[in-house]
Formats: C-alpha cells, structure tokens, sequence
C-alpha cells in the first residue's frame, strides 16, 4: 500500500488517480469536519476543497502534512460559508454525529440521538474561533500543533480555546461533554 508521501509525489507529477486515493484516505474526516463547523452545504464544500488542492497542489510546500493542509482548505471554505450568510452561530447537521449513536445498543439510541442534537446545537453556538479548536481536538481528535498549523493560531492560543470551549460545552450540558468524544 503506497504511503501519503507517494502518492503525494505521484499527484504531484500529474497522477490524478494518486491525487484521488491520497483524497479518498482523508475525505470522510474532512466532511465529518465540515458538516460540524458549516452545516449544511457538507457535500460541496468538501468538493470546492478536494477542487483548490488539486489547482493549488503545486504551491503545497510540505510543511505539515496533506491531511492537515486539505483540513486548512475545508476550515477556509468554511470560514467563508458563515461570513457570506452572516452568520457567526450555526446548528450543527446531527448526522455528522450520528455514526456515533450508531454504535450503541437499541435502549440508548433515542437517548444519543438526543444527545447528539444537543450537542451540534451547543457546538454551533460556540464563537468560531472555539468552535474551531472544539472540533479539531475533540471531534477529530488532532494535536494541538496540527490545530495550529490549520487555524494559524499559536499552539499555546490553540490549547486555550479548546479548553474555553469545552468549559463553554460543559456549562450547557454537563459532564457528559468529558465522555462523548471519547468513545
């Protein structure tokens, strides 16, 4: 199995099948991401950010890895959706967070859904600037210093909103912010 590095090198070269395979490893995590931070235009907007890699692939300069520049792309376009319609608070699609409640046995799956609904309400009100951090360490469980290199604020500001908005979380709904992401 090719590595990200090789198929990264063969995209580079012109490979647009490498370029899809090295996408299709990081697409799902990428939607995930922005169904929680945009809402509802997910599909597109993934598409609008798999399109600006590909054009801007030859201005990639390796820095951080792929993973983390295609999540810079999405958080971009996402930053844009919710300037352009105004908005700075948004709800979350609950079927992002669904895949979750999925696991679960039969008797706690109405209560998930619940919580899962919730939640995204909870996260959409957060600041975008905390919504962001919240999403990228708990949700998609990244570091902080790959959460730095995608928001281009300093690890140490990173580490702070996280936090901040997991206070902000746990206000609303309890200690059950400290399990949810965790399973």
């Amino acid at each position: 199995m090719a590595t990200d590095t090789d198929l990264l090198a063969k995209a580079r070269a012109g490979d647009r099948g490498a370029f899809d395979e090295l996408v299709g490893r990081h697409r799902e995590n990428v939607r995930r991401f922005a169904a929680v931070m945009a809402d509802a235009e997910t599909d597109d907007l993934v598409a609008e950010a798999v399109a600006v890699a590909w054009r801007d692939l030859p201005r990639f300069e390796g820095r951080s890895a792929f993973s983390t520049w295609l999540y810079g792309i999405a958080l971009n376009l996402c930053r844009h959706a919710l300037r352009d319609k105004g908005r700075h608070a948004e709800t979350v699609e609950p079927s992002a967070m669904d895949a979750r409640a999925a696991r679960h046995g039969v008797l706690s799956s109405i209560y998930r859904r619940e919580l899962v609904e919730r939640m995204g309400f909870a996260i959409g009100r957060l600041p975008v600037s905390m919504r962001e951090a919240f999403v990228l360490r708990y949700v998609e469980k990244l570091e902080y210093d790959e959460i730095s290199a995608i928001t281009g604020a300093s690890p140490g500001a990173t580490r702070v909103r996280a936090h901040r908005a997991k206070l902000l979380m746990k206000g609303e709904l309890g200690a059950v912010v400290d399990t949810f992401w965790l399973e």
